[in-house]
């Protein structure tokens, strides 16, 4: 029996759902991944057409109930703990010690982990600041992680992953910080509480927000340029001067003009980005912020 799969017109129908609810942008090169992903949802609904489920994502009563669930389906969520080594180098080796030189007197650190998806970079992150934050317990640490699909919040709040989660992390870290089962691992409470998960689409302002480093990888790939430049400013007004934009090994903040216009960060290197305004001045050969 041939599978179902969307036509250009039932395609284009849930593309444009898709970019007025997420922002991203759906190219119809990806008729065939997002049937794959779709009929899934119709099996379970028991829905014999997309026609049939596009009419249900336009149903006021029923889309919210509906709404994680498709979501979940049309976003990708893969992702490990310790993704991308040389990022992890930088933030240990570089970023824990500037941000303990500059906070040193408040010693709080705030940190916001966007398109979080399961949790493994938010829970890295708090990993490597258990790990390495001199005199960790007197610190203020607070790490959010969003994402637009509830179920995937809900999940990553469990803090439960399988083995390809922890596949690419130092076992000595895994050994000492989950809790093993079979082919379950359990991150310690000690790490979890740590983390607080929220529901944002990236397209919104951020309420409260005042990081010194914010996390934006492998996400601005999926906008077209509108979109991305809605993202940018979000990211940007979210930072605190002399804050960090994280984004990941796919950059078009430096081939796109349009965004490279509209920058207010300074480019550090190794797609680090910085906000300008951080007041600093030499005494005795230091720098103070």
């Amino acid at each position: 029996m041939e599978l179902l799969k969307l036509n250009l017109t039932e395609f284009r129908k849930i593309a444009k759902f898709v970019y007025e609810r997420t922002g991203i942008d759906l190219p119809e090169s990806k008729v065939t991944l997002l049937s794959n992903r779709l009929r899934k949802r119709l099996r379970e609904l028991k829905l014999d057409s997309f026609d049939a489920y596009y009419a249900l994502l336009c149903d006021t009563a029923r889309c919210e109930e509906e709404l994680p669930h498709f979501l979940s389906a049309v976003t990708t969520n893969e992702t490990y703990f310790f993704r991308n080594e040389s990022l992890w180098k930088f933030f240990r080796s570089e970023w824990i010690p500037e941000i303990v030189e500059r906070k040193k007197a408040s010693k709080m650190i705030r940190i916001w982990s966007a398109a979080s998806s399961s949790g493994e970079e938010a829970y890295t992150t708090v990993m490597c600041l258990r790990e390495d934050l001199p005199n960790f317990s007197t610190w203020n640490i607070r790490v959010i992680a969003s994402d637009i699909s509830q179920r995937v919040l809900d999940r990553a709040k469990l803090g439960e992953f399988n083995d390809y989660s922890v596949s690419k992390m130092p076992e000595a870290l895994r050994k000492k910080w989950f809790v093993t089962t079979g082919d379950k691992h359990v991150l310690k409470g000690e790490l979890r509480k740590l983390v607080s998960f929220r529901f944002h689409n990236l397209r919104d302002p951020f309420p409260d927000a005042n990081f010194d480093l914010v996390f934006l990888r492998n996400v601005l790939m999926y906008f077209d340029t509108p979109m991305k430049l809605k993202v940018l400013e979000t990211v940007t007004r979210a930072l605190v001067p002399g804050g960090k934009l994280i984004v990941g090994d796919v950059n078009p903040l430096r081939n796109t003009p349009e965004l490279n216009a509209a920058l207010e960060l300074d480019y550090c290197g190794s797609n680090v980005y910085e906000k300008p305004g951080l007041k600093t001045a030499a005494v005795g050969g230091a720098v103070k912020g």
